[in-house]
């Protein structure tokens, strides 16, 4: 019961009953599927039709109508889900399902992509649709602030939420198999429009938005999805109740865990090391480099992992954060209108759910995810030639002939090499085999080791999708 009633204490800190916009959290126990928590800030009753207390509906359709909305009073499954509730869009924590699939297809933590920003996509849309590259059919995802942050790895990519990392991601992890990934994980694809695509592999695969989560989830689906990787990959069954007896007070198996083994072990440990940047945690590697919720970490005060998301407009905000022992999701949404005008910030959610996570963890003992090991974390890796002070051009040659893929990074260095040759690479030394490896171009102006600038996940962090979500 504790961790239900700080829950529900930390929501009430934030947003009352009367508010039009619901605060809801979800708490799992890895391993076992128990869930700890499920609060909101609404009065789980019907509302009275002679003396009704609701307001009217935020949804102008409805409002047009005199219908009244869910607030105070509902008992709809706003956390579970069922009925008329779909979920909500939970935004870039989605990039964990990308991340997943490509893991366990044998793509190492160490895969870098040269995040540019809009990024041309395989994926098609309709001509003239605002997610398309100006004059095609291409799906042509943005960074915040149409930036790009050259190569990055996943600890980095996932750590800023990098939309041109995620959706290339998706590109080579196959979009069907990403889709599987979150299935597998418990994501049940409730909506219509979800549904259509999740349940038709040609379909899935050319769902270039949804490793930027444009499909549906609620609370308690993406706090046991992350829980199942804290678990090291078993999935188990959300049960709300921690033993049943019969009149005998004998213990019924019908409460006991019901797991299984969903996720390979080295893939799950994988996410988990990548999903500690993030909260500002430390990956097993000390490879993190920018934190969207960077705060967390040093307020739970444990060993954490997790993800922030945001959706397009900013219509949803969420966090998921946890230990091995507790995982909390929480989201900031209009149940009522899933279009609201409402720009939500990460205030409010972020606050409630690493409180709860802090204060249901109180006197518990820290535990250490268990760290990744072997070539899923820096794969085939491969010597880096020494191009220093050559010709760009042949730079770019005897990279590639190493089989490398190349790039030139717009932006000169200071370097003691003549002025338009090679200052050196980034990474340089070793990395991937087929990975990518940035040219620094010497500006002439003096020394600088090359490798800094544009190391694999440099940069402040992007990553809300810009792209207009899908509607049911």
């Amino acid at each position: 019961m504790r961790t239900q009633q700080v829950a529900k204490a930390n929501i009430d800190r934030h947003l009352k009953a009367t508010n039009k916009n619901a605060l809801m959290l979800a708490a799992v126990e890895p391993g076992s599927g128990r869930v700890r928590a499920l609060a909101v800030n609404r009065v789980y009753k019907l509302d009275d039709p002679a003396k009704p207390q609701n307001r009217i509906s935020s949804n102008p359709a409805k409002a047009k109508k005199k219908i009244r909305g869910t607030y105070p009073n509902t008992t709809n499954p706003l956390l579970t889900g069922g009925g008329d509730i779909n979920g909500y869009q939970f935004g870039s924590t989605f990039k964990m399902f990308t991340m997943v699939a490509a893991l366990e297809r044998g793509y190492p933590l160490e895969t870098t992509i040269n995040t540019v920003s809009p990024y041309p996509s395989k994926y098609i849309v309709e001509s003239g649709s605002p997610a398309a590259c100006p004059g095609t059919n291409k799906y042509c995802p943005e960074n915040a602030g149409r930036k790009g942050y050259g190569p990055m790895n996943m600890w980095a990519a996932f750590g800023q939420s990098i939309n041109t990392y995620f959706v290339p991601l998706q590109e080579r992890a196959g979009g069907a198999n990403v889709v599987d990934a979150a299935r597998k994980l418990g994501i049940q694809f409730r909506a219509s429009n979800d549904a259509k695509f999740a349940n038709d592999r040609g379909s899935a695969d050319q769902w270039g938005a949804f490793t930027l989560g444009v499909s549906s989830a609620t609370p308690l689906e993406m706090a046991n999805a992350y829980a199942t990787l804290a678990a090291d990959g078993k999935y188990c069954e959300p049960i709300p109740v921690q033993e049943i007896v019969d009149q005998d007070n004998n213990k019924l198996d019908i409460a006991n865990p019901r797991c299984e083994q969903r996720i390979k072990t080295e893939a799950a440990r994988a996410a988990v090391d990548a999903a500690r940047c993030p909260v500002g945690d430390r990956s097993s590697t000390s490879k993190c480099k920018g934190a969207t919720a960077g705060r967390a970490r040093d307020i739970v005060g444990k060993p954490i992992m997790g993800k922030s998301g945001t959706t397009d407009s900013a219509k949803t905000a969420s966090l998921i954060v946890g230990t091995k022992q507790l995982m909390v999701a929480g989201i900031i949404a209009d149940p009522d209108w899933a279009q609201t005008s409402t720009h939500f910030t990460h205030d409010e959610v972020n606050d409630a759910v690493w409180t709860t996570v802090r204060d249901a963890m109180k006197g518990k003992p820290s535990q250490q995810f268990t760290p990744p090991t072997g070539k899923i974390v820096e794969g085939d890796q491969r010597r880096i030639p020494d191009v220093k002070c050559k010709s760009v051009d042949d730079a770019r040659s005897t990279l590639r002939n190493a089989g490398f893929e190349v790039f030139v990074d717009p932006v000169p260095v200071n370097s003691t090499c003549p002025a338009g040759t090679a200052a050196g690479t980034s990474p340089d030394g070793r990395t991937i085999k087929g990975g990518i490896v940035s040219i620094q171009v010497s500006n002439g102006k003096g020394a600088q080791q090359p490798g800094g600038p544009s190391n694999p996940g440099r940069g402040p962090g992007g990553g809300r999708p810009t792209v207009p979500p899908p509607r049911d």
